[in-house]
């Protein structure tokens, strides 16, 4: 029988074509097999043990380019680990930044209404709740299996009952008043050839329609109509153009802002201290 030393080489071997990190990858798969941390491992690299049956499927799903937060059903974002399944779409580090922009322009309202707009794994609106102890959040998501993941990951993160979830349509029978509205929506063109991971991710979380920026363009309409103070949302690459000249029937501009990589992701439009939009 090998050594872990020895199947984590093998595996991350096999691992080279889709992983950024293979072996990092191999040894994460070969610690959730055996239900012990990556530290214990290491410490015990030259312990010979049987090869688990599971860690093998694992290693076969990885090498067809399933994506390793779904093998693990973990996920970490903003510094905490969240739960993540083929329900949700995986949260992605430039989110962070939207969550960011949220709460800077959050930072003088007193106890902001917040609402959600697409919640999906429920990692923009738990942290929202963490950061911002004194707003009240509202969820919105089109649907239930999206929910059930968000309601877990409240759960496990303690602020289940901080949020209020809500199974619909964008925000289709919502009434109350809103001060924000945040949201990651779909936004990728309907015929776009996706990366083979993408593939396993829920068509529902990742396409916005023909165009892919019907549902962006519905949000800031819903914004408009609800006269929020804030719209803050992430976006395609390519939709900056798009979302100015839609913002230009309302008379209206948003602060544009890049991700890590300088590429345009997301947009804020700030109105508190102008009236609501």
């Amino acid at each position: 029988m090998p050594s872990i030393k020895e199947i984590l080489t093998k595996s991350a071997n096999r691992l080279r074509k889709v992983a950024r990190s293979p072996r990092k990858e191999a040894s994460t798969l070969l610690a959730h097999s055996l239900h012990v941390s990556d530290i214990w491992l290491i410490s015990h690299d030259d312990k010979i043990i049987e090869v688990p049956k599971d860690f093998e499927e694992f290693i076969k799903k990885r090498e067809a380019e399933y994506p390793l937060e779904y093998i693990i059903q973990r996920t970490s974002f903003y510094g905490k680990d969240f739960y993540t399944d083929e329900r949700v779409l995986i949260p992605r580090p430039e989110t962070e930044i939207l969550i960011d922009k949220v709460i800077c322009t959050c930072k003088d309202l007193k106890s902001p209404t917040i609402a959600e707009i697409g919640t999906g794994s429920g990692i923009i609106s738990i942290m929202l709740a963490l950061l911002l102890p004194n707003a009240k959040i509202i969820a919105t998501d089109i649907s239930k299996d999206a929910l059930e993941v968000a309601k877990i990951n409240a759960k496990e993160q303690g602020v289940l009952e901080k949020i209020k979830f809500i199974n619909c349509n964008l925000f289709d029978g919502v009434n109350q008043d809103i001060d924000v509205i945040v949201s990651n929506p779909p936004y990728i063109k309907k015929d776009e050839k996706l990366e083979k991971n993408l593939s396993y991710e829920p068509d529902l979380a990742l396409f916005g329609g023909e165009k892919g920026d019907e549902i962006l363009k519905q949000i800031i309409d819903i914004a408009i109509k609800k006269r929020v103070s804030i719209l803050a949302c992430e976006m395609g690459y390519d939709q900056k153009e798009k979302i100015t000249n839609h913002l230009k029937n309302y008379n209206l501009k948003a602060e544009f802002y890049k991700d890590l990589a300088g590429i345009d992701r997301g947009f804020v439009i700030n109105q508190k201290y102008k009236g609501a939009i």
